[in-house]
């Protein structure tokens, strides 16, 4: 039984140096990958640092159109307000000159109406007289 006993030990302890064999192994390949991890985060860290003032000049840039965008804004709504004091004038313009055109109308139309009236009675009277002058000489020359 000691012998058995020594033959289990043997195992035992074989079996415990394979053991701690792969947990060496194991925390040599974790150690290789915190290696790796700390150069990936250094990269980062190294191209945070040059990519910083990058972002600060486009936040600027962003600030500065942002700042001509208002200003433009601004004059915008001044030459909207300009536009419509344009647009009543021409509008009240428009409407003077449509009225003074009805007045107009109206105090010419009627004497100009009577004068064409007036013409167009004489042109039919004397185109009569002609007509009777012709057709009476017409009757004395048969």
């Amino acid at each position: 039984m000691a012998e058995t006993l020594q033959i289990s030990q043997i195992i035992v302890n074989f079996i415990i140096v394979i053991l701690f064999t792969v947990i060496i192994f194991f925390l040599v390949k974790i150690s290789k990958l915190f290696v790796v991890i700390s150069e990936k985060i250094n990269s980062i860290a190294d191209d945070s640092k040059e990519l910083k003032p990058k972002i600060i000049a486009t936040f600027e840039k962003i600030e500065t159109l942002a700042d001509s965008v208002t200003d433009i804004s601004g004059k915008v709504n001044d030459n909207m307000d300009v536009l419509g004091t344009v647009v009543d004038n021409v509008k009240e313009s428009t409407e003077r000159v449509l009225n003074l055109q009805q007045k107009v109308m109206n105090e010419i139309e009627p004497p100009i109406m009577d004068t064409v009236n007036t013409i167009s009675a004489v042109s039919a009277g004397v185109k009569t007289f002609f007509d009777a002058y012709k057709n009476k000489r017409n009757n004395s020359h048969n």
